[in-house]
């Protein structure tokens, strides 16, 4: 798998933004244990009673293009995520999300002006496991709880076209998101989330071949396999399902 310098230095650049958010927010999570000079009745911070939570959301899914449109396209969104309280101010997660996504079918041994297949849609889902720490701790400070997520999974885009051998098939993914909570009664709660999914994605070897008499579909200086990325924009509500 070979990834162009640029790839890595834009994946690079967000993971370390993430890095430096964390160790900035530990001293965070630490003083929100501690609130001094207020009555539980003006305290800005109100303790979570609540634990594991269920997450309904939508959203939108951009995903990076390419220069032919054969990878999965962008797309609305919509999902389930489950939280469980583990440690501190750490939360387990498990998410899963659909998108409906979309991409542009080729039969790659055709000459260019002929070898579009059209569109195709597909169902492009995404689940994976991970970790989100709660920058306010257990508490929230004025009903919000900023955190931040990171996560394992796979991306899966099954189907093919009959002439196209291009197939996205399961890809291995990795995310990091930064969110914010609102709780404004203890029960029911808004989020809110931004963040990059990373997933690998593979061109058939064809796709390089020329037809006679034409061009090929992509050029050799389009890298085979690579790291692609979409944001992930989502907004769900959150109920409580144990206490």
């Amino acid at each position: 798998m070979t990834l162009t310098p640029t790839r890595i230095t834009y994946m690079s650049k967000i993971l370390l933004a993430f890095s430096l958010a964390s160790l900035a927010a530990a001293p965070s999570v630490l003083s929100a244990q501690v609130d001094v000079g207020h009555t539980p009745e003006t305290s800005p911070y109100r303790d979570m009673t609540a634990s594991q939570r269920i997450t309904l959301f939508g959203g939108y899914f951009k995903a990076q293009s390419d220069e032919i449109g054969a990878t999965p396209q962008s797309g609305p969104a919509i999902g389930i995520r489950y939280d469980l309280p583990v440690a501190g101010p750490a939360d387990f997660f498990a998410r899963f999300e659909r998108v409906n996504s979309y991409r542009k079918a080729f039969d790659p041994t055709l000459p260019s002006a002929t070898r579009s297949l059209g569109r195709q849609n597909l169902g492009m889902y995404v689940g994976d496991l991970g970790f989100a720490l709660n920058l306010t701790g257990r508490r929230t400070w004025h009903g919000l709880i900023p955190a931040l997520d990171f996560g394992l999974g796979v991306v899966s885009a099954p189907g093919t076209v009959g002439k196209d051998p291009y197939d996205f098939g399961t890809q291995f993914s990795f995310s990091a998101d930064a969110a914010l909570r609102f709780d404004p009664t203890n029960s029911y709660e808004i989020r809110l989330s931004a963040g990059p999914t990373f997933y690998q994605n593979h061109y058939p070897a064809t796709y390089y071949v020329a037809p006679t008499g034409s061009t090929p579909l992509l050029s050799a200086n389009t890298a085979r396999s690579g790291f692609r990325h979409a944001m992930n924009y989502t907004a769900g509500l959150s109920i409580p399902v144990f206490r």
